[in-house]
């Protein structure tokens, strides 16, 4: 399994999504994070399971859809970094520091 490293971009978007589910419940915004990471770990066994990025247009950076998340991650040498997590219509992706 490739190493996954976490942008702190893609941290902070983790962040804010459990924060943005917890006024509701604490409960459920903990277990939908684990259930992101989860699924966001089958990149590091799999990493070509997503599609290429169109904004990007480069092999090496891909689009998985996680539980209606959209993350992109990059496909390094040795390691897997995670760039972003959002909702589709809630991110410029010609901002991301690649």
């Amino acid at each position: 399994m490739i190493k996954l490293r976490y942008t702190g971009e893609a941290r902070q978007q983790l962040r804010d999504i459990k924060e943005h589910i917890a006024k509701g419940s604490q409960k459920n915004a903990s277990n939908h994070l684990v259930q992101i990471k989860n699924k966001i770990e089958l990149i590091g066994k799999f990493p070509f399971i997503g599609k290429v990025n169109a904004t990007m247009n480069v092999e090496t950076i891909r689009d998985y859809v996680v539980l209606g998340y959209k993350v992109i991650y990059k496909i390094n040498k040795n390691s897997i970094s995670v760039l972003a997590v959002y909702k589709y219509i809630d991110f410029d992706e010609t901002l991301l520091d690649i």
